[in-house]
């Protein structure tokens, strides 16, 4: 039985509701973000944010830059105000979800709400359904799919390469975004909506569909000469991807030419798993100070792309640190 759960004093006040069933939000509750006072310290706050917001042509409206924001600089860290549990849709009839929706953003704290109303919803089936299924992000807490609504970083606007990453926080139920590149003054900040490695008519069509915009940022406005290059560069780089999960026998070359192709197409997330790729194959010719390159800058992008807890990267930690330690020094001349 799908209910709504909601708090006023969650998140020192700002709130949440949820959308799921009883034994799913006993579960919620076992977490830092509810059950630690001190899991969400410093979260939500942003006394003076390095950028403002402003009517963009073509674009709505959308998030500028203040100041220099260099690459690892937070620009939010936020938790959601509502959570919606994704199986409700499909066991739901459409009448009985909408009536929960409503009850999960009445329930918020004052403040809160009028957050909520002031999105965006683009319009399709009723104004709170349509403000959620514009805003809200795809999480996955405990194998149950969420879609959880940040209005902050909602306002922020899509980019095929863009100059931020996100990553969620499922201890905290902390959505963080990050400068993911340098970002001067009067540059807009935006994420991507998409991943990022699609060639251009299927980014297109994706979004148009979900989200009802044609894309024209730079990446999508390209001659239609670069536009092909630029999708034969994102095929190679799949094709080197699919190649390198088996890295024990990869040439280093390959790894090398990863991270090249992705700083071509400006994706300065992903890279980080070239870097990872590098750094092991390095490490397998006993190449000690490469090793150590390569493994830092794994360390910094991946904890911007996948966040702080994620384990893949403990041992490029250990890489970085001692090389020689590691199970994978000289096994190439073993």
């Amino acid at each position: 039985m799908f209910c709504v759960f909601s708090s006023y004093g969650f998140a020192d006040g700002r709130g949440i509701s949820i959308l799921t069933t009883p034994d799913r939000v006993e579960s919620l509750q076992q977490l830092p973000a509810f059950s630690d006072d001190d899991a969400l310290s410093g979260i939500n706050e942003q006394v003076s944010p390095p950028f403002e917001e402003t009517e963009l042509p073509g674009r709505g409206r959308g998030l500028i830059a203040n100041k220099t924001l260099h690459r690892g600089d937070r620009i939010f860290a936020h938790t959601p105000i509502l959570m919606l549990d994704g199986e409700s849709f499909g066991d739901l009839e459409k009448k009985q979800w909408l009536e929960l929706e409503h009850t999960a953003a009445n329930n918020l704290p004052p403040k809160t709400k009028k957050m909520f109303s002031a999105l965006y919803g683009r319009p399709m089936t009723d104004p709170v359904s349509d403000r959620i299924d514009t805003n809200a992000f795809e999480l996955e807490l405990d194998e149950v799919v969420y879609y959880a609504v940040f209005p902050e970083i909602a306002r922020l606007n899509h980019d095929c390469r863009p100059n931020a990453a996100y990553f969620f926080d499922k201890q905290t139920l902390t959505h963080y975004v990050h400068a993911i590149t340098d970002i001067t003054p009067g540059t807009e900040i935006t994420i991507t909506y998409i991943d990022p490695h699609m060639p251009l008519q299927k980014r297109l069509k994706k979004l148009s569909s979900l989200w009802g915009f044609n894309c024209s940022c730079s990446l999508c406005s390209l001659h239609s000469e670069l536009s092909r290059a630029s999708d034969e560069r994102l095929g190679q780089i799949k094709r080197i991807n699919d190649r390198l999960e088996d890295w024990e026998t990869a040439p280093l070359e390959m790894a090398q030419t990863l991270i090249s192709l992705y700083e071509q197409e400006r994706l300065h997330a992903p890279r980080s798993s070239a870097y990872w790729y590098a750094a092991l194959i390095s490490c397998m010719q006993g190449l000690y100070w490469e090793t150590i390159r390569y493994a830092r800058v794994a360390i910094e992008l991946g904890l911007l792309d996948y966040g702080f807890r994620d384990e893949s990267f403990q041992r490029m930690t250990q890489l970085a640190e001692e090389p020689a330690k590691d199970a994978c020094w000289l096994a190439r001349l073993k």
